[in-house]
């Protein structure tokens, strides 16, 4: 034999049979390495679970190589879009060769914003998991997209108890006096009776779009529930911020069922979205468990 030849190479997936008859739901490779173009236009590493069905139960296996490919071709220079990932189904079931009808990609990534401080001139950045699932099923694609930010909650009740004790120990100070303003104005600036208790909290956000929906534009949705709450979690910071940042806490209390009803009052504005599900996490400070709850569309 030649050795200078070149030589077929065997593809078992293609030429042998599985002893053990069976079609397979989903075969495939989780967590795939690679990079995509975000709307914003910034290039972020991602991860990819790519899954398809085997019809034949004869069939020995897939061409996982083929997905792999498939994949890194697809989100090369192309924003990544619900356009993208539908295309990209299809091309994962054209890989096979009529071994699959259905395909499933499941996407993750941090998206990442410059955020601007309250008040200083001070920026910084901020990151938002977010996950796409999409499947390919009977000629149909069904696709959600799941993110998750941090924001900050006082708790009304705490404040009002608080308030209580201020009310109780200014009562206490000055029940003997004439009130004079500049007697009063030092000594609350030199009190810290109480404070009220809040915690960091994360809201886990999942949108089911209508089908015309074809751009990924997430921060637009990020926006406006950090608007409503107006208590998202700062990334840099000087003394005016921080300053703002508890007067927005002050003037904003909520308990978990508080910021649920706010979310979705601020995505009912959104048309294209045929169904959401938020979930609310306050990590309380004063317990050791969480009060958490859930809303929908």
């Amino acid at each position: 034999m030649d050795p200078n030849q070149s030589v077929s190479m065997p593809d078992v997936a293609e030429s042998q049979t599985s002893p053990f008859a069976s079609p397979l739901d989903w075969v495939g490779m989780e967590k795939v390495e690679v990079p995509i173009l975000l709307e914003s236009g910034l290039r972020v590493p991602a991860r990819a679970d790519i899954f398809v069905n085997v019809m034949n139960p004869q069939a020995k296996g897939i061409h996982m190589s083929r997905l792999f490919l498939a994949l890194k071709d697809g989100v090369g220079n192309e924003k990544v879009s619900l356009s993208l990932i539908n295309k990209l189904l299809h091309q994962f079931i054209d890989s096979q060769k009529g071994l699959s009808d259905q395909a499933r990609l499941r996407l993750s990534w941090d998206e990442l914003s410059e955020r601007k401080a309250l008040l200083s001139e001070y920026t910084g950045w901020k990151s938002y998991p977010v996950f796409v699932e999409a499947y390919l099923v009977d000629g149909e694609i069904f696709s959600e997209v799941s993110f998750s930010f941090y924001y900050s909650s006082t708790c009304p009740c705490s404040a009002a108890l608080s308030r209580q004790l201020f009310q109780q120990a200014f009562a206490k100070e000055f029940c003997d006096d004439n009130l004079n303003f500049q007697k009063a104005f030092d000594w609350l600036g030199s009190q810290q009776i109480a404070s009220p208790h809040s915690q960091r909290s994360r809201a886990d956000v999942r949108l089911i779009f209508d089908r015309s929906v074809k751009e990924l534009d997430i921060m637009k949705y990020v926006d406006s529930l950090e608007a409503t709450l107006k208590t998202p979690v700062q990334t840099a910071v000087k003394r005016e911020d921080e300053q703002e940042f508890a007067r927005l806490n002050g003037e904003n209390t909520m308990f978990v069922e508080d910021a649920l009803r706010k979310m979705k009052g601020a995505l009912l504005n959104f048309p294209e979205l045929n169904d959401f599900h938020i979930k609310a996490h306050h990590y309380e400070s004063l317990h050791a468990h969480d009060a958490v709850g859930s809303i929908s569309k």
